[in-house]
């Protein structure tokens, strides 16, 4: 069902909000549980302090719910460098570093004699996808820590555990080493799946859904903008030059002008990459697993994962001072807080709890940052050759990382370089600079994330620099641009408040574990923030 310009916006609203509320529990049962009956962990990719702070005013649902209801820590941060999606979710489930629970990048290389082979973070090929065999399968394996989903379990194991996102390493992350219902979707797909790690077929309720729900909340092949006329002032002019491809930057977005429209799977692609609507059906499908599989509503408490990815999408693409990012915002707004609402109704107001963060921050499109007067840069293929370069001439290329100290020298020297570490000087606990701590919290010698790593060094490139190849915005540095992400806190017993007090992401989860009145493990980077004591 394709939607006409006019009435996409109020049609998909309808659809969202008929998936969120329809079928909801009116009266929810008694649990026997002291702590919360749901605990629930959301993870808003890419989204940034200040993108709430900028479009405070305009937010009405759930954004506004949270920022006025919720324990808010306005600086926080995650303390490694590795600052992208897959080290982010598995830091807040697990509590712990990126070096310690081993996902320190989205992909890394493995070295094979004197070959390097790249690995996705949560690559299983033993473990396909259910109903996709030519897809590469997915697990946890590679997770080395328990996150506060497995602690749930060992605690109680009639726990229910559900982890749901757009992205499989979303959903896996948050679930952390779980054996749980955990799904995501598939690029150019219109339905949710899961790997044979969790489950051998899909379940009847989410099989379901992909055929009664998602083709209404999955249907739209035009983005129109929703941001109202009094607002605009505050993004981007929606033309400008640098967003996407530099020529389909304006609304109203339409999937015929991108793709082939008489394939479906190109059309599910541009769905998938370039606007708001899988964050609708993501929240769906959970607002679907809280009524079907009875979550906060049994004696056992249990734990739902939600990470939502288009902010982090629209970012990269349009870039996070662009029209499209407030108006995926404003609906973010809107489905949130449907959501909310649902969990009030279903599980009961103040039996649930939620922790809401980000996996990393992001870097505005350098371009814009320098039409602005700013100091910016992204870097070139040319660039890339004369890193490479410095590397080879310094003998960074053998095996074993024996020409560190030769190889910094000589790759500090480079114009867009800012400083340099050895994996030495990391392991050995030489903390030249605050940066160096960052880099030892996402540190492995085996598993290498950058080129420059291939060579047992770390380099830091000048502040406000994307690498080659980057889309229009990204992330992945060091800098405060990139670590620091919300933190609130909303549900029964925390009370409403703001912190400037200096917290991390590996905070959250013994946080959430002492709201839930589990233990936690005693060797945690991380510190329970005794919210309950704030009031």
């Amino acid at each position: 069902m394709a939607l006409t310009r006019g009435g996409a916006a109020s049609t998909f609203l309808l659809l969202v909000a008929a998936a969120l509320l329809g079928g909801c529990r009116s009266a929810p049962q008694a649990s026997t549980n002291d702590g919360p009956a749901l605990v629930v962990m959301m993870v808003v990719d890419q989204l940034t302090p200040d993108l709430l702070d900028r479009y405070d005013a305009l937010f009405t649902g759930g954004l506004r719910r949270l920022t006025d209801g919720g324990y808010k820590f306005v600086n926080a941060t995650h303390d490694h460098s590795g600052t992208e999606t897959a080290p982010g979710h598995t830091t807040l489930s697990t509590g712990v570093y990126p070096t310690r629970h081993t996902i320190v990048g989205n992909q890394w290389n493995v070295r094979i004699g004197d070959a390097w082979r790249s690995e996705y973070c949560f690559e299983d090929l033993a473990r396909p996808i259910v109903g996709y065999p030519d897809l590469p399968g997915r697990s946890p394996r590679n997770i080395a820590r328990s996150g506060l989903p497995d602690w749930m379990v060992a605690r109680d194991p009639d726990t229910r555990v559900v982890s749901i996102s757009r992205k499989d390493r979303g959903a896996i992350g948050l679930a952390a080493q779980t054996v749980g219902d955990v799904y995501w979707l598939v690029e150019r797909s219109d339905g949710f799946v899961t790997s044979d790690f969790y489950r051998s077929e899909l379940p009847s309720w989410v099989r379901d859904f992909n055929a009664t729900r998602m083709p209404a909340l999955y249907s739209q092949t035009v983005w129109e903008s929703t941001v109202p006329a009094d607002a605009r002032s505050l993004t981007r002019p929606d033309t400008s030059q640098y967003e996407q491809d530099r020529v389909h930057t304006a609304f109203p977005h339409l999937a015929g002008e991108l793709v082939d429209m008489d394939d479906p799977g190109e059309v599910n692609s541009w769905r998938y990459t370039y606007t708001p609507f899988p964050d609708a059906a993501v929240l769906a499908l959970a607002a679907e697993a809280v009524r079907t599989l009875s979550l906060g509503g049994r004696d056992s408490p249990d734990y739902l994962g939600v990470s939502l990815s288009q902010t982090d999408l629209v970012g990269h693409y349009y870039g996070p001072g662009s029209r499209e990012q407030l108006d995926n915002l404003l609906r973010l707004d809107a489905e949130l807080g449907r959501f909310l609402t649902y969990l009030d109704e279903a599980v009961g107001a103040g039996r649930w709890v939620l922790a809401v963060s980000a996996d990393h921050g992001v870097l505005e499109i350098p371009e814009e940052l320098v039409a602005a007067g700013g100091d910016a840069a992204r870097l070139t293929r040319e660039d890339r050759a004369e890193l490479l370069e410095a590397i080879a001439g310094a003998g960074g290329n053998a095996p074993g990382f024996g020409a560190q100290d030769a190889t910094s020298a000589a790759v500090v020297r480079l114009p867009f370089i800012e400083a340099t570490y050895t994996f030495d000087a990391i392991e050995s606990g030489q903390r030249a600079d605050s940066f160096a701590v960052l880099y030892a919290n996402s540190h492995s010698r085996t598993r290498i994330v950058d080129l420059e790593n291939r060579a047992g060094i770390y380099a830091r490139y000048r502040p406000q620099r994307l690498l080659w190849g980057a889309a229009p915005a990204t992330h992945g540095s060091p800098y405060y641009y990139d670590r620091h992400v919300p933190l609130i806190f909303l549900g029964g017993g925390i009370p409403a408040g703001t912190s400037t007090e200096r917290v991390a992401t590996v905070d959250v989860a013994p946080t959430m574990a002492r709201l839930a009145g589990i233990p936690a493990p005693g060797d945690l980077d991380g510190r329970d923030l005794n919210l309950l004591r704030r009031r």
